[in-house]
């Protein structure tokens, strides 16, 4: 593989996070490389990677709980390494991708998109800045933001809370936004950001999915 520009660094050590820790002893080595070369692969269109990630997820059914994750990290990619200008979003390329993707990928994508940004312009990172000032949730053309991110927006001690209070608020996240099996890891990763918690103490209660999301999220971000 050629030298990798900083985004697809964080694209990179992200999957491999993610691998780990969903995976635990066994070697994703063989996993990592063939998902890098679906996800790294700028000579296939972004439909053809894509239909090859649901084929890779066919032939490894037991990954299949990351097939969403895998494609935001496959979008991340595509949008922040290969570059495009403003016109391609009007493009019929992209209204292609746009309608034969719509059931895939999840709300971190949000998430990753908004680190790459931050990172671009050395914003500080915090849960209030993604909220309020990237997805816009208090403008009123935003609704749809605020309807799926309002668990983290109404409670407001959340980044003060512990891992049985954030499992506790989970529950009340309706599972149609798309947030609830990404809630627990979306705020400890920005718990680790704003107040350093240590992740040891809440590794061993974290399910593998949880523990990949997270790690997968902080790899991103420091890369």
């Amino acid at each position: 593989m050629s030298q990798l520009i900083p985004s697809q660094i964080a694209v990179e050590q992200s999957l491999h996070a993610i691998l780990v820790n969903f995976n635990g002893k066994q070697d994703i080595t063989v996993l990592f490389n063939e998902l890098s070369g679906i996800i790294f692969n700028e000579e296939t269109e972004f439909i053809d990677r894509s239909t090859q990630l649901d084929s890779w997820i066919e032939q490894h059914p037991d990954q299949a709980d990351l097939a969403d994750i895998f494609f935001d990290l496959l979008m991340v990619q595509f949008l922040s390494a290969e570059l495009h200008d403003e016109e391609y979003f009007d493009s019929p390329e992209w209204n292609e991708i746009e309608n034969k993707t719509l059931d895939k990928g999840s709300e971190m994508l949000n998430l990753f998109l908004y680190l790459s940004e931050a990172k671009e312009t050395e914003v500080e990172i915090t849960m209030e800045d993604f909220l309020n000032e990237f997805l816009l949730v208090g403008e009123d053309e935003f609704q749809d933001e605020y309807r799926i991110y309002e668990s983290l927006i109404v409670n407001e001690d959340l980044l003060d809370a512990d891992l049985a209070g954030i499992r506790a608020i989970q529950k009340s996240v309706k599972e149609e936004t798309g947030l609830q099996a990404y809630f627990v890891s979306l705020v400890l990763f920005f718990q680790f950001i704003e107040d350093g918690i240590e992740l040891a103490e809440v590794a061993e209660v974290l399910s593998p999915f949880e523990s990949a999301i997270l790690h997968g999220m902080i790899a991103f971000n420091e890369n």
